[in-house]
């Protein structure tokens, strides 16, 4: 770079920035009072002022102060930081481009595994329905008909005496259960009548004619039920 002339680097410089960067070159190299004579302003206003005014100037007025008013060194070292720039982005470009392609290669690299692991299956062979009308069937021969299904059980299974209907007289057997801490004897019984049966539970709902255990309604299993003929 050293043997190129200052009008050569000029050059270089503009084909390299815009408009924008221009104006920012000119503001870092120059002071404000240097840019009031610029622009030919005489005003008091800011360096930023006079910079936003100085981005009204053309391209060709840019380039201009810029050969005009900054050294070789300085749009030397301008042109260098442009071509520094140029080559990050051409690498990053360069970069990007082998990572896009190493991608293409990856997915049809992937397509190519997949269509040979299909070819590799055996093909399934396709069934065929075939339609067969009711008058081509032989109704007269022997075929293996299904066993018909199992009922389904009871909820429950029941042990004992069938539950009476409500509103039959009973005498139910009281041995052996407590009333008034003291359990009656071998065949203690009472007459009532039924007012209730629940066969889930095996109890049957009894109305006593007399009182029993201060209760007139007691609770038992139907194995302790009797008819009372």
């Amino acid at each position: 770079m050293a043997s190129e002339t200052k009008s050569e680097l000029v050059e270089e410089l503009t084909s390299q920035s815009t408009k924008a960067e221009l104006v920012e070159l000119l503001g870092s190299r120059l002071k404000k009072d240097e840019i009031s004579k610029l622009l030919d302003d005489e005003s008091e206003g800011t360096k930023d002022e006079l910079l936003k005014k100085l981005e009204s100037r053309t391209k060709d007025e840019l380039v201009q102060a810029v050969e005009s008013r900054l050294t070789k060194d300085e749009i030397e070292k301008a042109v260098d930081a442009v071509r520094d720039e140029s080559d990050e982005d051409e690498q990053k470009d360069r970069s990007d481009s082998r990572q896009q392609q190493q991608r293409q290669r990856s997915e049809q690299q992937t397509q190519q595994d997949d269509q040979d692991e299909d070819q590799d299956e055996p093909q399934q062979p396709q069934r065929r329905t075939q339609h067969v009308d009711d008058a081509e069937l032989d109704w007269s021969a022997e075929l293996e008909w299904s066993p018909p299904p199992q009922p389904s059980p009871a909820p429950v299974t029941f042990v004992g005496a069938a539950p009476f209907m409500p509103g039959a007289r009973v005498r139910v057997d009281l041995s052996g259960l407590p009333t008034l801490g003291i359990f009656l004897g071998k065949g203690a019984s009472a007459a009532g009548t039924i007012t209730g049966v629940n066969a889930r539970e095996r109890t049957v709902r009894v109305y006593l004619d007399a009182c029993f255990d201060g209760e007139k309604e007691i609770y038992l299993p139907p194995e302790r039920i009797t008819l009372d003929r």
